[in-house]
C-alpha cells in the first residue's frame, strides 16, 4: 500500500489557491515549506462545528484559539490583513471554525486541490 506524502514544492509557491467550504472563503499562497498566505478579505465561518451533544469539537476549540490569536486581523467575520499560517489544516480550521482535511478544499483555477498537486509517489 502506498500512502499519499503531502509536501511543499516550488512550484505550489506560484500559484493562487482558493479555499470555500462551509461559508468561508479565501485566496491562499503557499509560500514556503511552513507558511500559507491567507489574504485579507476572507470570509470566516460564523459558527463553530459542534458534537451531537450541542458542544464544541476538538477542531473547533482549536478554531476558538487561532481566532483569538488573530482577533486584531478579524472584523465583522472578515480578515482585515494577510495571515500567515504554517500548516494547510491550521488554516482551514481558522476559516470554516473546525472541520474537515483542508487538502482537499484548497483549489487551483482549474479545480486541482492541493492534494492532488502535493501528492508524491
Amino acid at each position: 500500500m502506498i500512502k499519499d506524502v503531502h509536501k511543499w514544492n516550488k512550484e505550489l509557491s506560484e500559484i493562487e489557491f482558493t479555499f470555500t467550504d462551509r461559508g468561508s472563503e479565501g485566496k491562499v499562497f503557499w509560500q514556503r515549506r511552513k507558511e500559507l498566505l491567507l489574504k485579507a478579505g476572507a470570509k470566516l465561518t460564523p459558527d463553530p462545528q459542534l458534537n451531537k451533544d450541542g458542544s464544541l469539537n476538538f477542531s473547533a476549540k482549536f478554531g476558538k484559539t487561532l481566532r483569538a490569536d488573530h482577533e486584531d486581523k478579524i472584523k465583522d467575520g472578515v480578515t482585515t490583513q494577510d495571515i500567515i499560517f504554517p500548516s494547510p489544516n491550521e488554516l482551514g480550521i481558522f476559516l470554516r471554525f473546525g472541520g474537515d482535511n483542508t487538502w482537499l478544499s484548497l483549489k487551483d483555477k482549474d479545480g486541482k486541490t492541493l492534494h492532488d498537486r502535493s501528492v508524491v509517489e
